[in-house]
């Protein structure tokens, strides 16, 4: 009889182990978090024996979709769907301190309403946009009551930081201008992926500051909006401004002149240099390099350094 309910006991326990293990994360009203710390690993499961599935910089905004202990279910801005460890995460709300500053934030850089009362059902009493200075009375629940000027009124808390947008409260390393091989525009995004949302479109000469220096995407900041731009798009040195709107010319991503040589090879004569914006005929195509006349003189140019717009 004893071991009869010794072994009840254990295939309860048993039981009851294999159910929590498929119960699911604590859910809650949707909110964000901003990776700090460093690149941040998303796991398949919240635990550190979890596989590791992406991982994100400093900076990169997750929505927050359950809580399981001390790891946070979210879905990064390039869709995916994992746990992060809360200690590596700032959620939306937790910098917002009764009688400091804030400052409004929106994912898409669109304007947030502020409502008469703690919740949607409260009708919009304005808008404001991403980076608007704000001062913090009072957290209730999902909403926090704020004073902007003379208005006071509450926005939802996941659009509210405790953290001045204008640079992110990060250090600008140095600056950058933007840069293209077509001369065309960059978007600026709020994560970063090309599958995150453009907060901007900045032409060639672009001035910028560098927060966080990455391989495929850097963290800049322009002109107070902080965001996400291939590191491609990025120089350290001012590009020429004097490129043609139409036409055949050199280019180079920094600005500098560009050799004309004899043959086409880099170890042959460099004849002239070129400042970026020439004029430039095609003579002969060829894939890595073009005959071309530039003025009164022939020879060969780099195909990458020679644009058509």
């Amino acid at each position: 009889m004893k071991h009869g309910k010794k072994r009840f006991a254990a295939a309860l326990v048993s039981a009851v182990i294999f159910l929590c293990s498929f119960m699911p994360v604590a859910a809650f009203a949707e909110k964000t978090g901003t990776v700090r710390g460093g690149w941040l690993i998303l796991r398949d499961a919240p635990s550190y024996s979890g596989r590791k599935i992406s991982s994100y910089p400093t900076g990169t905004v997750v929505t927050i979709t359950g809580q399981s202990g001390k790891w946070y279910a979210v879905t990064a801005p390039d869709g995916i769907n994992g746990y992060m460890l809360g200690s590596y995460l700032v959620v939306s709300g937790d910098d917002l301190v009764v009688g400091q500053n804030a400052w409004v934030t929106s994912r898409n850089g669109l304007n947030v309403k502020l409502r008469s009362g703690p919740g949607t059902k409260y009708g919009a009493v304005a808008s404001y946009p991403p980076g608007t200075k704000c001062m913090v009375l009072g957290k209730y629940g999902n909403f926090t009551q704020i004073q902007i000027g003379s208005m006071i009124g509450y926005m939802m808390t996941e659009f509210l930081t405790g953290t001045d947008p204008g640079t992110g409260g990060e250090t600008i390393l140095y600056d950058v201008w933007v840069v293209s091989a077509n001369g065309a525009g960059v978007n600026l995004r709020s994560g970063p992926s090309r599958s995150s949302r453009s907060i901007g479109f900045y032409d060639v000469g672009t001035k910028a500051g560098m927060i966080e220096l990455g391989t495929t995407w850097s963290k800049i900041n322009v002109d107070g909006k902080v965001g996400y731009m291939m590191t491609m798009y990025l120089s350290k040195t001012e590009p020429s401004p004097y490129y043609p709107l139409h036409g055949t010319y050199v280019w180079s991503s920094n600005g500098k002149n560009v050799n004309l040589r004899s043959e086409p090879r880099i170890t042959s004569t460099a004849i002239d240099s070129i400042a970026p914006g020439t004029p430039v005929t095609i003579l002969t195509p060829g894939t890595n390099w073009h005959f071309v006349k530039i003025g009164t003189e022939y020879g060969y140019m780099m195909a990458q350094f020679i644009i058509t717009k």
